[in-house]
Parts: structure tokens; sequence; C-alpha cells
């Protein structure tokens, strides 16, 4: 059996509309940023510089064409 890594874990990086934590999250197609609390989805290149270790270490096993 694969290994599969996670399609989202949660960050330190507020909501810019409800300033709730938000996760990043990936799906078939592409990484993306999604607030839990108000459902909002952002694009990661926003949020690329201001990413936190959770990030980073989410981002690091993410295939390259999602990016």
């Amino acid at each position: 059996m694969g290994y599969f890594p996670p399609r989202q874990a949660q960050t330190t990086l507020p909501c810019p509309h409800c300033q709730q934590a938000m996760l990043v999250e990936r799906s078939c197609h592409e990484a993306h940023m999604r607030c839990p609390s108000c459902n909002r989805v952002y694009p990661l290149q926003d949020y690329i510089r201001k990413a936190d270790s959770a990030m980073e270490e989410f981002l690091d096993r993410c295939y390259l064409d999602r990016l």
C-alpha cells in the first residue's frame, strides 16, 4: 500500500475576512487556502511569503503541478 500525504493542514495564518486561522488544502488540481469558519477560499500565492511551519511542511509533500 502506498503513502498518501494529507489533503489539508491547519495553519496559524488569519483569514482576511474573519481573522480565524486558515487551512492549506490540496485538491486533485491545485493547492489553496481555505477558512473553515467563513468557508472563503484564497489563492495560495497570496500566502507563500507568510507561510508558517505547518504550511511549509504541507507544501513539501505536495506535488509540484498543484502549486
